[in-house]
């Protein structure tokens, strides 16, 4: 994974941000919800599922931006709306902090109660071609 910034890891999940200064979430163009998650808050609560789970009063962000994200988080569980993850992983002594879209990931709404919340991300199925029938000849 290729650390970018963080207003491009927005731009390539179809959310546009410009002008604002680290936002914690924003809605895409396709309604999804585009979350910023903390490296440090996932858990593997079982085969092929990543959680994410944090509390909106420890988020450090300006009120204007958890309320945004409180909005998003309330929209997406009510509505079923998908989450599109960016994960941030933090500066930890020389190493600089980065910032990793997972456009691979779809995730929903697991539990949220106003303050804690949980969002399960699963990796999108691909598509397989289908193969084309054989022909009925035997060599």
């Amino acid at each position: 994974m290729d650390s970018v910034p963080l207003q491009i890891a927005f731009s390539r999940l179809g959310a546009d941000v410009a002008g604002q200064y680290s936002p914690l979430s924003a809605t895409a163009e396709d309604g999804s919800l585009v979350l910023v998650c903390h490296s440090s808050g996932f858990s593997r609560p079982g085969a092929g599922v990543l959680r994410y789970s944090a509390q909106l009063s420890q988020i450090a962000g300006r009120r204007a931006q958890v309320d945004k994200l409180r909005l998003g988080l309330n929209a997406a569980t009510s509505a079923g709306t998908p989450v599109r993850l960016i994960i941030h992983t933090p500066r930890v002594g020389a190493i600089a902090s980065r910032v990793h879209l997972r456009s691979d990931l779809v995730g929903s709404v697991s539990g949220f109660d106003g303050d804690t919340f949980s969002v399960d991300f699963v990796r999108l199925l691909e598509e397989k071609p289908e193969r084309s029938p054989r022909s009925g000849r035997k060599r």
